[in-house]
């Protein structure tokens, strides 16, 4: 062998080196994957940072609200995060003066004792700086006695804070020196002392009876699961409000027990008002079960009433079961009546005495007109409704106003002619406009939470708020109508948007794995409005992530018909029919 015809170690190692350079022929792919990735990547960089610009140029960035919905709901968003933020705040300062008291009463009874079973709660049972009291978890027969010694417990709170209830105190168990047997009259300036609880609680108690003879600062009492309970609610005690949830065999007892607005008589004390004499003392309640309530005055029994939420009529309305239906009892013209209760007013605007917030009348309608929101029942909305036409007409005939013709003659006012258009919508809608808007009032409040919540990722709560929403929207009457000719007169729109509601939940549900609820949403969202884009969009990603290629190949396809140059739709869309060539290709393979 020649010399030229050798070769060495070090002539192989050139080789590859020149081989792996690309020379000679040959394609260095790694170098041409590297560059390939770091020209996408600028590229995209580019493009991302030209969106950018282009959307602040156009005001989209999101800093800034396109349109007066868009703001609106923005404005709604900033409330109910601020209003969430101060009911945290406010649950986290009453978990820490929370007491609970559990397994009250003593387990075995002494045969030769008949009081064994009584049970005395005094300030001694509660540890420093707790003033809200729940007892729980206790089985009889026997009697828990809420003693007046809990009426010297003492809360201090600013002195501009006036009589409102639900006062939280300042002290915390940290900071608490007059607590039990401690309690002193010096407190600090710009601060005063109220007396009792703030709040009741009783929950899972079973063939108890529970006296109340304590002050209770907000008027409050809860009371939920328990079975075969009887509360008796004496004339020291102060309790407005009772709710009562899921509930078998509840007996309440008012035994000349004072009502929330009662002013002692100045001498001796004496009750001045007593329960039922207000139209805020009352008894709201939910999936309660043969329940009984009775008054007492000076040992004689006044009045007395039975509910049952199932003999009361309460069904399931959409996901709402019928457990959840509220209803609520109260005295009327001196006897006991059981109401359904209509909506929560705080999501309606309607205030204490039913005035709807915002109406001119509101000021002078009712004692209480701008007052703090409370659920309202039809005979209320009723008579809110009469009240405003009685002011409105007395405005008119008082008003001093005459309209004269050219020969100084009084000129009649002609009558307003209603056109058929408003004629078909009340005789369809079979529901007074002030209910329809009240509802859809709900409806949007409800929404709103729900776009919140879903903007902080917390989806399974955002599902919750949509469900609520339309859940309200079933009440409406335009919720089974057929599009029938009659109807399309009627009304030109729905009253609520429906299916913005469901794309939205079905969005929650894709972002949870839910992917056939998310896809049931967005059939029902297009069968409401085929021209829903997002409603369509999220069918097929729901189609797509079910493995349905062809048919999600066909729901984008339909959205993309819709929004042209909708780049998510079409990025969507050529996913679907990658993945749908990749499963004929396995298929043919095998």
């Amino acid at each position: 062998m020649s010399d030229e015809d050798k070769v060495t170690g070090k002539d192989v190692s050139d080789r590859s080196n020149i081989a792996a350079r690309g020379k000679a022929g040959r394609t260095d792919y790694s170098e041409w994957s590297k560059k390939t990735s770091d020209l996408i990547a600028s590229l995209e960089s580019e493009e991302e940072t030209e969106k950018t610009r282009a959307n602040e140029s156009l005001g989209l960035d999101g800093r800034h609200a396109r349109s007066e919905t868009e703001a609106a709901e923005r404005a709604k968003a900033k409330e109910m995060t601020r209003a969430k933020k101060a009911l945290d705040t406010y649950k986290e300062r009453e978990s820490g003066i929370l007491e609970v008291l559990e397994n009250v009463l003593p387990e075995e009874k002494n045969k030769n004792d008949d009081a064994s079973k009584i049970r005395y709660v005094t300030r001694k049972d509660l540890r420093p700086g707790k003033r809200v009291l729940s007892v729980s978890n206790t089985c009889g027969p026997g009697t828990i006695v809420l003693t007046n010694d809990l009426s010297l417990l003492e809360c201090k709170v600013a002195t501009n804070a006036g009589h409102v209830p639900g006062v939280i105190p300042t002290n915390t168990p940290s900071t608490n020196p007059n607590d039990v047997n401690k309690i002193t009259s010096n407190h600090n300036k710009g601060e005063r002392a109220i007396h009792g609880i703030i709040k009741l609680n009783l929950h899972k108690l079973k063939d108890v009876t529970v006296i109340v003879r304590c002050r209770i600062i907000t008027s409050t009492l809860d009371i939920s699961h328990c079975e075969n309970l009887t509360v008796k609610i004496e004339k020291e005690a102060t309790i407005a409000t009772i709710q009562a949830d899921l509930c078998d065999k509840l007996h309440v007892e008012f035994r000349d027990a004072p009502s929330g607005k009662n002013i002692p008589r100045i001498h001796d004390g004496a009750t001045t008002t007593f329960w039922g004499a207000d139209k805020d003392d009352r008894i709201y309640h939910a999936g309660v079960k043969n329940m009984s309530i009775q008054i007492f005055r000076d040992g004689y029994m006044e009045s007395e009433t039975t509910a049952d939420y199932i003999k009361d009529g309460a069904v399931a309305i959409g996901n709402t079961t019928a457990e959840e239906v509220q209803f609520v009892t109260s005295v009327v013209e001196d006897n006991l009546l059981t109401e359904r209760v209509l909506r929560p007013g705080a999501s309606t605007g309607t205030t204490v005495s039913g005035a709807m917030s915002g109406d001119d009348l509101s000021a002078g309608v009712g004692d209480n007109a701008g007052g703090a929101a409370r659920p309202m029942t039809e005979r209320e909305m009723k008579e809110i409704r009469n009240q405003r036409e009685a002011a409105k007409a007395h405005m008119e005939q008082n008003s001093g106003i005459r309209i004269l013709d050219k020969d100084g003659n009084e000129v009649k006012k002609k009558e307003k002619i209603h056109d058929s258009s408003e004629i078909v919508e009340e005789v369809y809608a079979s529901m007074p406009n002030l209910d329809i808007d009240a509802i859809v009032k709900d409806c949007e409040a409800q929404k709103a939470k729900g776009n919140e919540s879903f903007k902080g990722g917390e989806y399974a709560q955002a599902i919750l708020l949509y469900t609520i929403a339309l859940d309200r929207a079933a009440e409406l009457p335009d919720a089974n109508a057929s599009k029938s000719s009659a109807y399309e007169k009627s009304l030109t729109q729905p009253f609520f948007a429906r299916h913005i509601v469901l794309s939205n939940r079905s969005a929650s549900f894709l972002k949870l794995g839910h992917h056939e609820k998310a896809l049931e949403d967005a059939i029902k969202a297009e069968r409401l409005d085929p021209t829903y884009v997002k409603g369509i969009f999220r069918k097929g990603l729901a189609l797509h992530a079910m493995g349905r290629y062809d048919e999600a190949i066909t729901a984008l396809a339909a959205a993309l018909k819709i929004e042209p140059k909708n780049k998510q739709i079409k990025q969507a869309l050529q996913f679907a029919e990658i993945r749908f060539q990749q499963l004929m290709q396995k298929r043919m393979n095998g």
